[in-house]
């Protein structure tokens, strides 16, 4: 009786899930095995929870706009923008003899001009597809230019470095209570808040509605355009938010900064089981997703295996995950269509 209810309990899980489970497994055990002295320890995986929240939240942002059967490709050149303008902010307006509580109000507008700056190029982007109709890639690469050549502009090609305030640099490598890193806490948060908008809401029901089938969503009264505009809304401020705790982690900002993490979220999204199609998808297995490419990184960083050879790999992964995911969903049309026939035969 008790294992009926363990195996009914297992199987209600999202396949997916079991998958990434699975994945993750492998990946530790495989790195484990090559490097046992570094790679299971507290401080390797003390380190990832400092690193992953950053490909974490432009992963959300990414495959929310997936749901919708687009991508958005300018996140990562968001929150270099982001990143940028409140680096200057710091290092150009605030006072360098500013006492903690002016810091503190500094640290404050940055998150306030993040909002805004997220808010306009969402705002841009949300315009462009969902008013214009313009191919979501093709206009989300149009405005990762723009926003990447205001960055360069701003900066004249340079980087923004300086010694910025305690509050800011706690965000980005601060411990709550001692031992919980704050970048790990601010994913989850967001993390937690994605999966209640996209699986609990009105908003996220029609957002998969929309991306399953467009037309119908029309015709059962959702509003598309309404639709399309927030969630890239939605993913522009989930960038911007990404590049204030890029500028507290790295203690730096630059315009070309992260030029693989759109590779990586569109990776850790298919991953995730998010259809390239639109439609469908599981929020809470990004986090699953993520980790298994963050260990992925780190496994490859103890083995002193170099950055073209990573990026080959995610690009390899992303098309072979994007050919399973499209031959998968064949099969299940044709199994739908066998299933009805069948069904009117009978009949």
């Amino acid at each position: 009786m008790q294992g009926k209810k363990i195996k009914e309990m297992f199987s209600k899980i999202n396949v997916n899930t079991k998958q990434l489970v699975f994945i993750c497994i492998i990946i530790f055990s495989f790195f484990s095995i090559l490097k046992p002295t570094r790679f299971p320890t507290f401080r390797n995986f003390e380190s990832m929870c400092f690193q992953f929240p950053e490909p974490g939240l432009f992963t959300l942002g990414i495959a929310i706009t997936m749901l919708t059967a687009g991508a958005d490709l300018s996140i990562v050149a968001v929150a270099n923008l982001v990143a940028t303008i409140c680096g200057m902010l710091l290092l150009n307006v605030m006072p360098n003899d500013a006492g903690t509580a002016v810091q503190f109000g500094f640290v404050s507008l940055c998150f306030l001009v993040a909002i805004f700056v997220g808010l306009l190029c969402g705002c841009l982007n949300g315009f462009l597809i969902a008013k214009l109709g313009i191919f979501p890639i093709l206009a989300t690469l149009g405005t990762q230019n723009l926003y990447t050549g205001i960055s360069s502009v701003l900066t004249k090609g340079q980087g923004v470095f300086g010694v910025f305030p305690d509050s800011l640099i706690f965000i980005g490598s601060g411990k709550l209570f001692g031992f919980l890193p704050m970048p790990f806490l601010l994913f989850l948060l967001v993390l937690i808040i994605v999966t209640i908008l996209i699986h609990y809401t009105p908003y996220g029901l029609k957002t998969q509605w929309f991306g399953s089938n467009r037309r119908a969503s029309y015709y059962c009264g959702i509003d598309n355009v309404r639709t399309v505009f927030t969630t890239y809304l939605m993913a522009s401020l989930i960038g911007a938010l990404t590049g204030i705790l890029i500028l507290a982690r790295t203690n730096s900002a630059k315009y070309d900064y992260g030029t693989t993490y759109v590779l990586q979220a569109m990776l850790a999204s298919v991953l995730a089981g998010v259809s390239p199609l639109g439609g469908k998808g599981y929020i809470p297995n990004i986090f699953l997703s993520v980790l298994a490419l963050q260990m992925l990184d780190s496994g490859f960083n103890f083995l002193r295996i170099t950055s073209f050879v990573r990026s080959s790999t995610y690009g390899i992964l992303l098309i072979v995950s994007i050919a399973i995911e499209y031959v998968r969903e064949s099969l299940k049309r044709l199994r739908n269509i066998k299933s009805l026939e069948q069904k009117n035969q009978k009949l």
